[in-house]
């Protein structure tokens, strides 16, 4: 006779590696422009890091009241992540009081607060795929920009707005084209027609107008947008290749998140003498 099976337990630690990108990457493009380095920033990034790990032990606990209505054994080690990451984030949140205006910090709490409960609310009930759902959290994780960004001075000026604004539009801009591409390789297979890119192409060109308007703040500053249009363009006309609509979606992650830091980089060579200039 065997034994039983001792099969490893699955991470509580969220598993979604472009969400991850939309929250690191602000977050180190505020802290950079800022221009005023301080070890804040570590209990900072604590804070983000478990206010979002946060949704995993919460979508267990949540599923086991609204779903699945009986205990799982994975509930009481739930319980246990849920308890130490909320530990964790009272002593960020502790060692950031004490420098952060108590206003500033009380409205990201807020946001957090809010946020998270609607994330989990939408995974158990398994519509985290909705474009709408998606763009609002590109959104909301570009929003660490602005956290690095108070913790770094104390407040936040308007330039952090507008990075918030370039980095969230290229986030939901590349969101969109990864629809667009699940939604081709999904008619490939099933034989329907394929899907019209006219709507994504005409999201795509909304980076002209934001070009346009970030250009009579500071001229540098209309490269970020155009280079999410020149990049996103490609890649959608990529999606009228059959044999390119095969590539596997590992590359294509990967080719995504090198758009993504490269994106990253320019907007920071752009804002840094709009901003010290």
């Amino acid at each position: 006779m065997t034994g039983p099976v001792n099969r490893p337990q699955p991470s509580l630690w969220p598993r979604e590696h472009g969400a991850w990108g939309l929250l690191l990457q602000p977050f180190l493009a505020g802290a950079v422009l800022a221009g005023h380095w301080t070890w804040l920033l570590l209990p900072a990034l604590g804070a983000l890091l478990l206010g979002f790990a946060l949704r995993e032990p919460l979508v267990i606990l949540a599923r086991q009241a609204f779903v699945w209505r009986d205990r799982t054994p994975l509930s009481p080690r739930a319980f246990r992540w849920l308890g130490c990451e909320l530990a964790a984030l009272a002593v960020c949140f502790s060692l950031l009081a004490a420098h952060v205006p108590p206003v500033i910090l009380a409205a990201f709490a807020a946001v957090g607060a809010t946020l998270t409960p609607l994330a989990v609310w939408v995974t158990i009930r398994n519509r985290q795929r909705s474009r709408l759902f998606q763009a609002a959290s590109a959104a909301a994780l570009g929003s660490a920009s602005l956290f690095a960004v108070a913790v770094c001075t104390g407040t936040i000026p308007g330039w952090a707005w507008t990075l918030w604004a370039v980095l969230s539009l290229h986030g939901v801009a590349a969101i969109l084209v990864v629809h667009a591409r699940l939604a081709r390789r999904i008619g490939l297979r099933s034989g329907a027609p394929p899907s019209s890119l006219a709507r994504q192409y005409a999201f795509q060109i909304a980076q002209i107008p934001a070009a346009a308007a970030l250009a009579f703040v500071h001229p540098a500053l209309a490269l970020p947008p155009l280079f999410t249009l020149a990049a996103h363009i490609m890649e959608l006309r990529r999606l009228t290749s059959i044999d390119a609509l095969g590539e596997p979606l590992s590359r294509v992650g990967f080719r995504t998140l090198a758009i993504a830091i490269l994106h990253l980089l320019l907007t920071m060579a752009c804002f840094w003498p709009a901003i010290h200039g």
